[in-house]
């Protein structure tokens, strides 16, 4: 109700049946404003109120438009349906002013006679006309609209939600977001005569027209901070009451705020703005979480899924603080952030691609694999056979090494150093803190030192001075943006969150970056770091839930696709070894991730192989990594035969593979290598137990001059005593097999020198 602000929210009482209309869907695509086809079976009907003195049907005004009937009511006046007499007989409405409010009208409309003519937009209805009338007084003359108003759209899907694809509603409610928020760009950057605010934002000042949307009831737009029209519920907090119970001082924010409370009527979620923080919550994620089941009967349609639900209600909650600090300082900051939850929903929905590159991040080179996406390193033989045994597979990294490869954010295009920050490669960390020594203080240049320090300091195993010049140079980023306004700087809280992660703090680092989530949660950086945390603090559903919602929206990101599948083998279950190949499988061939993607597939499927069929299936992935994935490198490929080779042994002496399983096994892969060009891909397969033994000698001979050879190898020379030792034990018993025990070096010195 306009102009009060302390009264209940009227409701008005929804039909059975709303408003019916025919609804088309548009094609699926990653076209975010893409709406549906919306076009009313029946036209609006007779306003219940006729009785009320006004204009009646047939009167014409000023010589031109003839009254069909009232339609309605807008936020200053009377909306009446008329026929424009000297242009084609169109229908136009009329806008009237409402007793009451007539004296702040007219002034208002006298700004408006010359700010509407500019207000040339396509999601703005225009002004067609002005004029006045002895019995109403002054009205505007504008296109009539016969569409549905968004709170009709509501009530429609609420009422037949397959209509509108079900939980796909919610991505049409984010593309009217990003439509609207394109109008509202226009009121605000108006140049040269001044910021205009829409003022009283909701759902009934939105109308659906065919596949495009119109903000109407112009009458509301005024300077940013003049008083003018607004509705109890859709404005800020912070719009307060004039005496004359006009509210006023609307800012640009304060429009945000009527967005985001709009979009969250229209998608259901909750009955007040406050409701947004407990849905947003990720302590949601548990399994079996009554909260969500609460917001599915909540929401107009099926509630999103996955994160979905999380990131929806975070992107709206942040329009709806109540403090205007706290919210998006601008349109463009809002339009980023619900482009990136639109490609989140749709990707979790449909399970396809929808990927567009990050406003804020740059994408990382590194995946966090946790060693996963590599050959077995050398130090896995240091331990005598069957002692201890490798770790499991799904071992997350370190959180070291998270807080340095986590992905960057990209320089603030206003920062003093934006251009020569852009251009910087990622380069030795210590050099580049000598390179940069000499420039000019700013925000961006102590977020880089403190990132390069963080590097510097992870080195040294970790070095705590070099965490504390970390730490100095995030307090110097925060004082040089300013105490107050880096309490909304989302880049501070990043920053905490990678030395908390360095000092091993991970739950303190899980609240930075939850923070970091609350103000894009958009973007896919946050929800990376924090699947990292929960995979420390063995909340495993709560690290699946966010890693599969980044894999999904780009499959070409190998730090989510790792983490989807170790998540997957912690979690464990009968599927969990194919699901967590299936995540690594779908790392397209153009990722630079691809190649350690798949030496992970082979890793996961043969630590899980329980037979000949599973067997079989390792090493034709084994073969395609070396034939078509891309690993060339003869030692890595090496470590990895080994590996397979070693699990062989072990099905064969178990029985779970028996002498006809092998030799099959060997004729299937002989077949294989016919087809490899390079002959030193070819994996040779024994067909015999004894052959398996030759072979895995062979390869730990060969790994033992690798670790005597690495100078750089802590305890390299017992390394190599170690795989000597499994040569020895596994090769085959001979008529002559004698090995002496002299020292390791003396041992080595011929290995070494001998060449093949």
């Amino acid at each position: 109700m306009e102009g009060d602000s302390s009264g209940p929210l009227i409701v008005m009482p929804q039909p059975d049946a709303p408003r019916d209309a025919d609804v088309g869907l548009p094609a699926e695509g990653p076209d975010v404003t893409a709406l549906p086809e919306i076009r009313p079976r029946d036209p609006v009907g007779p306003d219940p109120e006729e009785t009320r003195a006004g204009l009646a049907a047939g009167e014409l005004l000023a010589g031109q438009y003839r009254v069909v009937r009232r339609l309605g009511l807008g936020g200053m006046g009377d909306v009446y349906l008329a026929r424009d007499e000297k242009v084609d007989e169109r229908e136009v409405a009329v806008k009237t002013l409402r007793p009451g409010h007539v004296a702040f009208a007219e002034s208002a409309l006298e700004e408006e006679r010359q700010a509407f003519a500019d207000l040339n937009h396509e999601g703005i209805i225009p002004v067609f006309n002005y004029g006045s009338h002895d019995t109403v007084g002054d009205f505007l003359v504008l296109p009539y609209v016969d569409g549905l108003n968004l709170d009709e759209v509501r009530a429609l899907a609420r009422f037949d939600p397959g209509r509108f694809g079900g939980a796909r509603f919610h991505e049409f409610v984010l593309a009217y977001g990003v439509r609207i928020l394109s109008a509202l760009d226009h009121l605000h950057s108006r140049p040269g005569s001044g910021a205009l605010v829409y003022g009283d934002l909701k759902p009934q000042n939105v109308m659906h027209d065919g596949a495009a949307i119109k903000v109407v009831d112009v009458g509301s737009i005024r300077p940013a901070g003049a008083p003018g029209l607004t509705t109890y519920g859709f404005r800020a907090p912070n719009v307060r009451l004039r005496p004359n119970g006009v509210a006023g001082a609307s800012r640009p924010q304060d429009d945000l705020f009527g967005l985001g409370e709009t979009l969250r009527t229209l998608c259901g979620l909750g009955e007040h703005a406050r409701d947004l923080g407990p849905l947003g919550a990720l302590d949601r994620l548990r399994e079996g979480d009554t909260l969500a089941a609460r917001a599915a009967r909540l929401t107009t349609t099926t509630a999103p899924a996955g994160l979905g639900l999380l990131s929806l209600a975070r992107v709206l909650r942040r329009a709806t603080r109540s403090t205007p600090a706290d919210r998006f300082a601008d349109a463009h900051e809002m339009e980023a952030q619900l482009r990136g939850v639109w490609r989140e929903l749709r990707s979790l929905r449909t399970r396809d691609e929808t990927f567009e590159p990050s406003p804020l991040f740059l994408q990382s080179p590194y995946a966090l694999d946790g060693g996963l996406g590599t050959a077995p390193a050398l130090p896995r033989w240091a331990v005598p056979p069957g002692e201890d045994p490798p770790g499991p597979l799904h071992e997350p990294p370190a959180a070291a090494d998270a807080a340095a490869r986590l992905p960057v954010p990209r320089p603030d295009p206003h920062d003093d150093h934006h251009a020569e920050l852009s251009r910087l490669a990622d380069a030795d960390p210590a050099a580049l803190l000598q390179n940069t020594a000499d420039w000019r203080e700013s925000p961006e240049v102590h977020l880089l030192r403190c990132r390069l320090r963080l590097r510097v300091a992870l080195r040294a195993d970790p070095d705590d001075a070099g965490l504390t010049l970390a730490e100095q140079e995030l307090r110097a980023a925060a004082d040089a943006i300013g105490r107050e306004r880096s309490r909304h700087d989302w880049r501070v809280d990043w920053h905490h969150g990678l030395v908390s992660l360095a000092r091993d703090d991970v739950a303190s680092a899980r609240d930075h970056f939850d923070q970091v989530y609350g103000a894009i949660p958009g973007e896919y950086a946050p929800k990376l770091a924090l699947g990292h945390c929960a995979e420390r603090l063995g909340r495993h559903h709560e690290a699946l839930t966010l890693y599969e919602a980044v894999r999904l929206r780009n499959p070409s990101l190998g730090s989510a696709a790792f983490g989807a599948a170790r998540t997957r083998l912690a979690l464990g279950g009968p599927r969990a070894c194919a699901a967590a190949i299936e995540a690594l499988d779908a790392v397209p061939q153009h990722s630079r991730h691809r190649t350690a993607a798949r030496t992970a597939t082979v890793r996961i499927a043969v630590g899980y192989a329980t037979g000949s069929d599973t067997l079989g299936a390792a090493l034709v992935r084994l073969a395609r990594l070396f034939t078509e994935h891309g690993l060339t490198d003869e030692p890595a490929r090496v470590r990895m035969k080994a590996e397979v080779w070693e699990a062989a042994q072990r099905l064969v002496a178990d029985g779970a593979v028996d002498a006809d399983g092998l030799a099959r096994l060997a004729r299937e892969t002989a077949a294989r290598d016919g087809e490899a060009r390079d002959a030193a891909a070819r994996l040779a397969f024994p067909a015999q137990e004894r052959a398996l033994g030759r072979d895995l000698s062979g390869f730990y001979l060969f790994l033992a001059r690798q670790a005597a050879r690495s100078a750089d190898l802590p305890h390299a020379d017992e390394i190599a005593e170690q795989l000597l030792d499994r040569a020895y034990l596994v090769r085959p018993m001979a008529l002559r097999h004698h090995r002496e025990r002299r020292p390791l070096p003396a041992l080595l010195r011929p290995l070494l020198r001998r060449d093949g």
